[in-house]
């Protein structure tokens, strides 16, 4: 009898310090691994904004389709001014301007632009260059992001497959009544962390929840509540 008592006792005893331990280690754990997935979410977040930021300078619009995005970042191409040279003192004094300039560059006629002073002899070619070189737009975007995949930009990292974030566009008035275009992508803590311990996780959404203002349990890029500039929950 005494035996069998020592074991349970000492089986208790482990229990107790097992318990213990898990008490501890088990918010330490749940944390780092929230960390680690938060970075990620962030991250695709933040390609989506760079994303959407870029397709409205092309459009003028963001949109609330991946199917375009994808596309766009997939197949688009995005234009970079290529400038070289400037105008001198002297030819800005003499009433030449940049404008006029470049139309009779552009002309190709390499008598008008010597004509006009526009001739750099040491580079035997006019003194101005303005063009743009067109390039892929997930080259220009995403470099050296050599394993990048634009359909990637749509599922949220660490949640079941095929969970795609929310996505949405609005049109807002500033408080000085001039009109705006804003977006939003966002995804619920629930959707990459619900495999997680529950009653933890259901401390730190409760957490969000708690704080003042309308927050927004989870992870959200950009508002179409607010104008903020398409600024990260997280910033």
């Amino acid at each position: 009898m005494k035996v069998v008592m020592r074991t349970l006792l000492a089986l208790a005893i482990v229990l107790l310090a097992w318990v213990s331990w898990k008490s501890i280690q088990g918010p330490i754990d749940f944390n780092a691994e929230v960390d680690k997935r938060d970075k990620a979410v962030i991250q695709r977040l933040v390609d989506i904004r760079t994303a959407q930021v870029a397709l409205r300078s092309q459009t003028g619009t963001y949109t609330a389709s991946f199917d375009t995005l994808v596309q766009f970042v997939r197949d688009g191409e995005i234009a970079t001014l290529v400038r070289s040279g400037d105008l001198t003192e002297a030819q800005l004094e003499s009433g030449m301007t940049e404008v006029k300039a470049m139309e009779i560059i552009r002309s190709g006629n390499e008598k008008a632009i010597r004509d006009a002073g526009l001739w750099d002899e040491q580079k035997n070619a006019p003194q101005l260059v303005r063009d743009s070189i067109f390039s892929p737009a997930v080259e220009v975007l995403f470099p050296n992001r050599t394993r990048f995949s634009s359909d990637s930009l749509q599922y949220v990292p660490f949640a079941p497959a095929g969970t795609r974030f929310e996505m949405g566009i609005d049109s807002l008035v500033t408080a000085s009544g001039y009109p705006i275009q804003v977006f939003e992508a966002k995804t619920p803590y629930t959707a990459y962390l619900s495999d997680l311990d529950g009653k933890l996780l259901g401390q730190k959404i409760q957490e969000v929840l708690d704080r003042p203002g309308n927050r927004y349990p989870g992870m959200q890029v950009g508002s179409l509540e607010v104008a903020n500039n398409n600024a990260g929950n997280w910033e």
